[in-house]
């Protein structure tokens, strides 16, 4: 499971503090978690459990003239 959350940093103390969902509360029941910065894709989503379904590649608009290119179709299959 993977969440997109907003931090609220309190740098006076050196912390972050994140305020999940219940739905979202299974990812800290792990001994760590990743955290990395939100990814352009994501911007427009809101905040909670994101789709483990998602595939960026397939919904990045950039790469369509290369998915679509005759030659790259035919080498995949």
């Amino acid at each position: 499971m993977r969440v997109l959350l907003r931090p609220v940093l309190v740098p006076e103390l050196g912390l972050v503090i994140v305020k999940p969902g219940r739905e979202s509360m299974p990812v800290f029941h792990n001994t760590r978690v990743l955290v990395e910065p939100e990814p352009k894709s994501m911007r427009n989503l809101p905040s909670g459990v994101v789709p483990a379904v998602r595939q960026p590649l397939a919904e990045d608009k950039s790469l369509l003239p290369f998915f679509s290119d005759e030659r790259v179709i035919r080498a995949a299959g």
